[in-house]
């Protein structure tokens, strides 16, 4: 979080996309703090990021058991960190709201959190959200450990979406000046966080099989 001298300022919660963590920001935290005068937090959701269960092991590991990295674990989890840690109620003080900023998987996830907790959003800014996530296959729910052939298949698919010059290729399809975005060293961090835990195969093969929303 960025601090702010003006606690009477509601603060601001960014909530970025798939594959990437509260990094994604960088560039403009520091800039909302100053032209807002509000408290900026970032978060990484659960298998997104530096935020992944403790000694993972490919899905096996006693701290996966039973875990699903669907986008209503994800909401949950912000939820949580809101109501815990952003805008913790206190008695007899009114309840104090949060700016939602949201871009892809991130818009979807501020509508949802704007709908189980009215009382406690201002308002929301939708950056190229994403409608729907989530694609319900068959033959398996999502929760770890996973069947073979799902899992093999989310490995499969999870190695070569971080394959380095796919990052790249991405990066630039989404960035309208590339060049002025320094795009390589983002592509370089989103690569590096998919090498930080041994829960990233299990984890994308949950995301794929997870029922949508």
């Amino acid at each position: 979080a960025v601090p702010t001298t003006d606690t009477a300022v509601d603060p601001v919660v960014l909530l970025n996309g798939f594959g990437v963590g509260s990094f994604f920001w960088e560039r403009n935290i520091c800039d909302i703090a100053r032209g807002t005068g509000a408290k900026i937090y970032g978060v990484d959701y659960i298998g997104q990021g530096g935020s992944w269960p403790l000694d993972c092991n490919d899905g096996g590991a006693p701290s996966e058991q039973n875990l699903r990295y669907s986008i209503d674990e994800w909401a949950d989890q912000i939820s949580e960190f809101i109501e815990a840690v952003v805008v913790p109620q206190q008695q007899g003080v009114e309840c104090r709201q949060v700016h939602l900023v949201g871009n892809s998987v991130g818009g979807l996830l501020a509508t949802m959190l704007a709908a189980r907790l009215p009382s406690r959003v201002r308002s929301v800014c939708l950056l190229n959200p994403t409608p729907v996530w989530g694609s319900d296959l068959p033959l398996w729910d999502g929760r770890l450990p996973g069947p073979a052939i799902p899992r093999a298949i989310g490995r499969w698919a999870y190695d070569r979406l971080r394959d380095p010059a796919n990052i790249m290729a991405l990066l630039e399809k989404t960035y309208a000046r590339p060049a002025e975005s320094n795009i390589r060293e983002l592509g370089e961090k989103i690569r590096a966080v998919t090498d930080e835990s041994e829960g990233g195969h299990a984890a994308f093969a949950s995301i794929m099989w997870c029922p949508p929303y």
